[in-house]
């Protein structure tokens, strides 16, 4: 059931994604294309005069699956598959238009800009941790800068040609806040302190000291811990369930002062302690107007960018070439 929710969220996204034409193009046509023969160099796209190989669209493919938590590509239909496929092409095309007109704009990444994001990013990942993840990840050191210095460049255009424009009509904020009060709600919340090691025989070993109690929780995660809050003890702060990737959803379960089993993630293998629990409860409009003055600030900058981007697709010469789009293996 979970691989068909994932796919479900991605059938949506494709339909708000602005080429969706190219999906009921390539539907329409798929019963007639020929076979072709493909490999890594195929281009399966042009992107004014820029090529999009097979080999970059099933890195894309790959990050995608990643994304949704797709770990069977066998178990998906020809019809899933294509949405992947179609969901990853679109991605890169409107990122190559956007890196394209960023660089026509004059706008560029400063090596400090990237360096500071380059080292925030690997701050929370110690002695070998990040390449662990990258390999866990199935991706190259090479792709996850490249990733990363697009998306820094591509964020820059945005926010430098589409600047947030601040509201301050509370009027419209305490309405928008009386229809929607169900965002405005806190979930379960837990203060808890976190180890992380690299290996189940030193999690084994952290969660014998723990029993021991000769030394508490946050001795033991300033001497065991690899995650970047060992220095100070482990101490995550309160922490809400919808803020945690799901692996770590037993931890809400835990009473006052209970430790947890071990948790083992793509990322190493983990302990919690909760030492405190608050109960869901609803914000007030005071407490929340900030919140709803940014988002409509936000959803201005959405629609003024949509509009625009819609614009520069169609102003753009963009070919997809159906044929070696089908056979594309994920």
């Amino acid at each position: 059931m979970m691989l068909y929710k994932k796919i479900d969220h991605l059938k949506v996204i494709l339909t708000r994604f602005f080429f969706i034409p190219f999906f009921f193009l390539y539907i329409a046509c798929s019963d007639s294309e020929k076979v072709v023969a493909v490999s890594n160099s195929t281009v399966v796209a042009e992107v004014n005069g820029s090529n999009i190989t097979v080999n970059r669209l099933r890195d894309e493919i790959q990050l995608l699956m990643k994304q949704f938590r797709v770990t069977n590509k066998n178990a998906l239909t020809e019809e899933e598959q294509l949405i992947l496929k179609t969901k990853a092409l679109n991605q890169i095309i409107r990122n190559r238009l956007l890196i394209m007109e960023a660089t026509s704009s004059g706008i560029s990444l400063t090596r400090d800009e990237y360096e500071i994001a380059f080292v925030e990013a690997k701050s929370g990942y110690e002695g070998d941790s990040f390449r662990e993840f990258l390999k866990n990840e199935g991706i190259s050191s090479k792709l996850w800068q490249s990733r990363l210095k697009n998306n820094l460049l591509i964020n820059k255009f945005i926010n430098t040609r589409f600047k947030i424009k601040r509201s301050d009509d509370e009027t419209r904020a305490r309405a928008y806040y009386k229809d929607h009060k169900e965002i405005f709600e806190i979930g379960q919340m837990v203060h808890a302190f976190h180890i992380m090691v690299a290996s189940e025989g030193q999690s084994n070993v952290v969660r014998n000291a723990i029993k021991s109690q000769k030394k508490t929780f946050s001795e033991l995660a300033r001497i065991y811990s690899l995650a970047p809050e060992a220095s100070t003890g482990g101490d995550l702060g309160f922490i809400e369930i919808e803020q945690m990737p799901e692996e770590f959803g037993p931890i809400f379960e835990l009473k006052k002062n209970q430790v947890s089993e071990v948790i083992k993630t793509p990322y190493g293998y983990h302990v919690f302690k909760v030492v405190d629990v608050r109960a869901p409860r609803q914000l007030t409009f005071s407490e929340s107007k900030k919140n709803i003055f940014e988002q409509f600030a936000r959803d201005e900058q959405s629609s003024d960018f949509s509009k625009w981007l819609m614009k520069l697709k169609n102003n753009s010469n963009i070919k997809i070439n159906e044929n070696v789009l089908s056979e594309v293996n994920l």
